[in-house]
């Protein structure tokens, strides 16, 4: 399996309980169930939502949960800062605004 220094990290920080992002946990199950295609980190910029306001978030989407978020950006009630495709069983993250693919080479395989 592979494993980016992001996700190493994400990581680190839930194991000593420093982690500031709500929601998904970086390697829950959720992650690596059939039809769950993207991950996105975001910031909720309206409390009307239930998540409350400025609260990040992570969540890993089936494509129709990832077009509903998109939909809640441009409506401005939520800010997408991190987005990564699952490919198989890691991450590519990509520009949150669309751009090309920045994959971090600095990748570590599980033995």
């Amino acid at each position: 399996m592979e494993v980016s220094v992001l996700e190493l990290l994400a990581a680190a920080r839930e194991i000593q309980g420093t982690d500031y992002v709500e929601g998904d946990r970086i390697m829950c199950e959720k992650r690596y169930e059939k039809g769950i295609d993207h991950m996105i980190e975001f910031s909720s910029l309206d409390d009307r939502d239930n998540l409350g306001k400025n609260r990040y978030q992570r969540r890993f989407l089936s494509e129709s949960d990832y077009r509903h978020a998109l939909e809640s950006e441009a409506q401005g009630k939520i800010r997408i800062v991190r987005y990564a495709r699952i490919n198989g069983r890691g991450l590519d993250y990509v520009s949150p605004a669309g751009g090309s693919i920045s994959r971090y080479s600095n990748r570590f395989r599980e033995a």
